[in-house]
């Protein structure tokens, strides 16, 4: 070994005494300073006493709750160390000695457990902001960067603390989730999402910033140094995301830079044109574990009561290269081709569907929805009367309501948790900004909200009269659902804004039924007069006997469903006709069922028809005991019916003696007499557009023939295809030979019944 190599190594192992002797004389001074702060004697000062004082990384101070304490204020809470440390052996109850006692955690083992102990750690450096760094405008973290050649430093985060700099970003984040710019400490990490989204704004901000006064050249010389930290960070991306956002394309990888939080997106939501606020956005994987975009969104709905903010989460899937922005499954509205049409269709939309809060008689023609049993959507196509019912909805669906966010009527505002900024603040969440120059305009729907009720009550259907006419922007985002009640197809359906359409009144179809005059009027006014003053009459227990029940006995075809049909369509309420496939014959279930159409009904005033009653109201026996189950149910169910109801049957001769006292009224229709016939005739003769050459004379002898008003219904409409058939207009002889191969059941039946009146006659 060569001497060099040998004086070499003779240094390297001085150096390493020298280190250990360092070590050992440090480990010296603090095992002296401890049990000089143990020791009673402690409380006695002395010059020598201050050669030992702790120290930690060989500065004489002591670290109080993350701050250093020197010279007056280190010696106080040395004292108060002495002091507590003096009365070790005094006898005190648990809790009850004056003071505080400082432990400190220990070295951690490899699962990240550690042991408190009473010595100050040996690691434990200075804190880094300080009195001296809280003087800079900006303060910039970096850290290191692995696996990229071309730095080696990246920037963690930045933290503003000049409040002119924080008064010029007050208007450039604007309305900005998530961020409060008149916060002491305001701070910028992750993706710098505010400072990108809006740099832009920021740019423009700096650009008209200018030096006639003392403050207004530091806050220009500030929001300079912003500036140059960010391009020298982020030059590359904001040249790439702007130089695509120009070309109306888009990566997977600057999504980000494409939703800006607040911002109005679009998308189709079952084939609908929706517009949604953006609240956040994130990248993560959907259900099956493929990388998509998620966003989160929110929209105005309608709860039976109220506007207010749903959520939805929607997605865009990964994706290679770049996509064109509006072929994204949801982009910002402002990448539309069709422009400010496309808004404008918006909020009529919005418009007509605030127009339709509450109960509301329609027609429909249209696709309308379910959710299935498996989570899967019912589609159905309805064409007819629905009721819009969303408080309806709530209370006969209550496994999926409709529950809504309160709603900030001055303006749609944008609250999230946004991963942009953070910042250090102890107040309310929810809180306002006082001063103006924050520009800080919070939204009050609750993020948290559960979708639950308050206090697990439905929302007073009263209010409904009372909210707040929606703003230009909130029409914009307006769910294009509605929730109701399809009459036809007797399912609670989401139906969709569009093809809601009003109705077309048949004015003269009471006019046409064919009925003694004083019997219509009869009708008509107990209907009416039930419908305005219900709430005045009550039984001795309340809600019992308010409703109004007609019977309408006689053959069939003489008009007796068509008087309920017509009496609801010149009252302009719905019809809600009830048969025996409604309600089933399970009496466990019959009762729940009866009691929900029943409580329909009433809500809307609507006209209840039950058809061919005699199938639940015949008379009971002593042996079947279902029927009888059946019979009982109606009879206490129909007690406490506020509506009005119409009863049809040919059979009254079979009810049930108990029901003779809930019927309010009892019409007879006899058979069609030769007038009323002649009537019936004309009427349906009328009301075709196809010409016909039937006289005076040939009418007369039609009404001569024993037909009931279906009958001559169903004549007159296969005639009138015999004479489209051959191109002629309906004449008499079409009607005859109709008659003479169509009636030859009716012919039977009237053959049957001479023959059994002369057997017994």
């Amino acid at each position: 070994m060569s001497d060099s190599s040998r004086e070499q190594e003779t240094r390297a192992e001085q150096l390493d005494h020298l280190q250990e002797l360092k070590k050992l004389r440090k480990r010296e001074r603090r095992l002296r300073a401890y049990i000089l702060a143990r020791s009673p004697s402690a409380s006695s000062s002395s010059s020598e006493d201050d050669d030992f004082k702790p120290t930690t990384n060989g500065v004489n101070y002591i670290l109080y709750n993350g701050k250093d304490k020197t010279g007056a204020q280190a010696k106080h809470a040395e004292n108060d160390t002495k002091v507590d440390d003096a009365g070790e052996h005094e006898a005190f109850d648990p809790g009850m000695k004056s003071g505080l006692k400082h432990l400190y955690s220990g070295k951690e083992d490899k699962k990240g457990r550690f042991q408190w102990q009473e010595i100050i750690p040996e690691d434990i450096g200075d804190p880094v902001e300080n009195d001296e760094t809280a003087k800079w405008a900006l303060l910039v973290r970096n850290v290191k960067v692995y696996n990229d050649p071309t730095r080696v430093l990246s920037i963690h985060s930045i933290v503003v603390q000049s409040p002119l700099l924080k008064k010029l970003l007050a208007s450039v984040l604007k309305n900005y989730p998530g961020v409060t710019v008149g916060l002491n400490r305001l701070e910028f990490t992750d993706k710098f999402e505010p400072l990108i989204h809006r740099w832009t704004e920021l740019q423009e901000a700096i650009g008209k910033l200018g030096d006639e006064t003392e403050d207004q050249c530091t806050t220009k010389s500030h929001a300079k140094l912003l500036q140059e930290v960010l391009t020298k960070e982020f030059k590359s991306l904001i040249e790439t995301a702007q130089d695509m956002r120009s070309k109306r394309v888009m990566t997977y990888q600057h999504l980000w830079t494409l939703f800006q939080p607040g911002s109005t997106v679009f998308a189709r939501q079952d084939g609908q044109e929706t517009a949604m606020t953006l609240v956040q956005t994130r990248y993560g994987q959907d259900a099956k574990g493929v990388p998509c975009f998620w966003l989160n969104c929110k929209y105005v709905d309608w709860d039976g009561a109220k506007f207010g903010i749903q959520r939805i989460n929607l997605s865009i899937s990964a994706y290679t290269g770049t996509r064109s922005i509006s072929s994204l499954q949801v982009y910002p509205l402002e990448y539309h081709h069709e422009g400010e049409s496309i808004r404008t269709r918006l909020i009529e939309r919005g418009a007509k569907a605030e127009a339709l809060a509450g109960p509301n008689y329609r027609a429909y023609q249209g696709v309308a929805w379910r959710q299935g049993s498996f989570g899967t959507r019912d589609k159905y196509n309805v064409k007819g009367r629905i009721v819009i019912d969303t408080h309806g909805w709530n209370r006969f669906n209550p496994t999926s309501p409709i529950f809504v966010a309160p709603l900030n009527q001055k303006e749609l505002a944008h609250r999230s948790g946004g991963r942009g900024a953070s910042y250090n603040n102890e107040e309310d969440d929810y809180g306002r900004e006082e001063d103006e120059d924050y520009g800080e305009n919070l939204d009050d729907d609750y993020d948290e909200d559960d979708g639950m009720p308050i206090n697990g009550a439905f929302a007073y259907e009263e209010d409904t009269a009372k909210h707040v006419p929606l703003t230009t922007e909130q029409k914009l985002i307006c769910s294009p659902l509605l929730r109701g009640y399809s009459l036809k197809n007797k399912l609670w359906l989401n139906f969709f804004v569009n093809c809601v359409k009003d109705i077309e009144w048949q004015t003269d179809a009471f006019d046409r039924l064919v009925l003694p005059k004083n019997q219509k009027e009869l009708i008509l006014g107990f209907t009416e007069s039930q419908r305005k003053f219900r709430d005045t009459f009550d039984d001795i227990i309340e809600g019992k006997g308010k409703g109004m029940i007609i019977l309408l006995c006689g053959p069939p075809g003489v008009g007796k469903t068509l008087t309920s049909e017509s009496v609801a369509e010149e009252m302009k309420v719905p019809l809600y006709m009830m048969s025996a496939g409604d309600l089933g014959f399970d009496p466990r279930k019959v009762e729940t069922k009866l009691q929900d159409i029943l409580e329909m009904c009433s809500r809307w005033n609507a006209v209840l028809l039950l058809d061919e009653a005699d199938v639940f109201l015949e008379q009971r026996s002593l042996h079947e005991l279902e029927r009888n189950k059946l019979v009982s149910i109606f009879l206490r169910v129909l007690e406490y019916y506020e509506g009005t109801m119409f009863l049809t049957t040919n059979r009254v001769q079979t009810f049930d003696p108990a029901f003779q006292s809930r019927i309010h009224i009892s019409l007879d229709y006899p058979g069609l007499s030769i007038d009323s016939r002649k009537t019936v005739w004309k009427n349906f003769l009328d009301m075709s557009s196809q010409e016909h050459t039937i006289s005076t004379t040939q009418l007369m002898q039609l009404a001569r023939m024993d037909l009931n008003g279906r009958q001559i219904k169903n004549i007159l409409k296969i005639a009138r295809l015999l004479a489209s058939r051959k191109e002629e207009a309906l004449s008499h002889e079409h009607i005859i030979t109709t008659m003479d191969v169509t009636q030859h059941l009716h012919n039977e039946t009237q053959f049957s019944e001479r023959t059994k009146g002369n057997i017994y006659s």
